[in-house]
């Protein structure tokens, strides 16, 4: 494939385009650029480098937008399509915004066989109706393969504390404190 500099145009982008709204613009807000090459100056090089701007982008934004893929990829001397290839293979990352605070579901084998599933299905549900109204989501429901604590099955991790939550009851609970920012973790283990 020729590169020819067209590909860039071609994509589409709603965000980080002045006050995050977006017209269309051609051009990144000035304070994405700086951001992305202070991370950029501050990471090791390499696929660690890489990951390290990417999740402080997600972190900083909510999302990793496609722009933002691109201007990293020239960054680190990537094409866009391999820095794509990072952010939708990891769970943290997303080019889409997906809430500034996440309950990670454990869907492993252990918390599966306990219901994993059921339990995610019913937190997505629950999040998605309390956030309806919102302008912007601020809580994301994601599916992790594996937490590590199979024995205390099935279970959810939020504010990097882990635990266990019955399939049946807890869910609109759990989703309601998360939402108004009290402790979404008693009985932590």
């Amino acid at each position: 494939m020729i590169d020819d500099g067209s590909w860039s145009g071609d994509i589409t982008d709603s965000g980080f385009f002045g006050a995050e709204g977006g017209d269309g613009a051609d051009a990144l807000d000035p304070a994405v650029i700086d951001l992305v090459d202070e991370l950029v100056a501050s990471a090791p090089t390499g696929r660690d480098g890489l990951l390290r701007v990417l999740l402080g982008l997600q972190q900083a934004f909510d999302r990793v937008s496609w722009r933002v893929q691109e201007l990293v990829a020239d960054r680190f001397g990537l094409s866009p399509a391999q820095v794509a290839g990072v952010v939708s293979f990891y769970p943290r990352l997303s080019a889409e915004r997906r809430g500034r605070m996440h309950l990670d579901v454990c869907t492993g084998v252990g918390c599966w066989l306990d219901g994993g599933d059921d339990l995610l299905r019913d937190l997505e549900q629950a999040a998605s109706s309390r956030q309806e109204k919102l302008d912007e989501p601020r809580l994301a429901v994601i599916r992790q393969e594996c937490l590590g604590t199979c024995g205390l099955s099935p279970v959810v991790r939020a504010q990097n504390r882990v635990r266990s939550l019955p399939v049946d009851g807890e869910s609109e609970e759990l989703v309601v404190e998360l939402l108004k920012g009290t402790s979404p973790v008693r009985g932590q283990r």
